[in-house]
């Protein structure tokens, strides 16, 4: 076992958690997701590739899918997709992203995380998105990815630099 990447396993899983459990769940049942996905085994311990948008998008609804059915079969209520799409580019921004300053195949790719903050500060600086209105915990499937096309036609060479919109606070 490397420590290493435990210990960037386990403060990925804190984050992830910390960012979506607000009316949702606990870190416990975040982490047994995360685990039950494999995200460790396939973005740290053995990193997969991906070269193209199509390629990141197909692991991302497969890996979504599969936290949405183990939240359900533990009985929680409302794992939406964009909920566990939240899980899933939080732990990505923290365990490879920030570890890898920004640079790095998947970081051109991965999708950033969705949340008010970021959809409100979008809105005011590009209306013509329409993203205002969105509510990021309520998205399904369909929705989540009409969205990512949005945010794709701002043309960032690293998908991560639409964070330039989001910051700790409401601005």
């Amino acid at each position: 076992m490397n420590n290493f990447n435990e210990y960037l396993h386990n403060f990925a899983v804190w984050t992830a958690a910390r960012a979506v459990q607000r009316n949702f769940t606990n870190t416990q049942n975040i982490k047994a997701a995360i685990d039950h996905a494999r995200l460790k085994e396939n973005l740290i311990d053995t990193p997969l590739n991906f070269f193209q948008e199509s390629e990141f998008d197909e692991f991302h609804r497969k890996t979504s899918n599969d936290l949405m059915d183990y939240f359900k079969g533990i009985n929680i209520k409302d794992p939406t997709y964009g909920r566990v799409a939240k899980i899933i580019s939080i732990y990505i921004k923290t365990a490879i992203i920030i570890r890898d300053s920004g640079k790095g195949e998947i970081s051109r790719v991965a999708h950033p995380p969705i949340d008010n903050i970021l959809l409100t500060n979008l809105h005011k600086e590009n209306k013509l998105l329409k993203v205002g209105n969105t509510k990021w915990t309520q998205l399904g499937e369909k929705q989540y990815f009409l969205l990512i096309e949005k945010l794709r036609t701002l043309n960032f060479e690293y998908f991560w630099q639409i964070e330039k919109y989001w910051k700790p606070t409401r601005n």
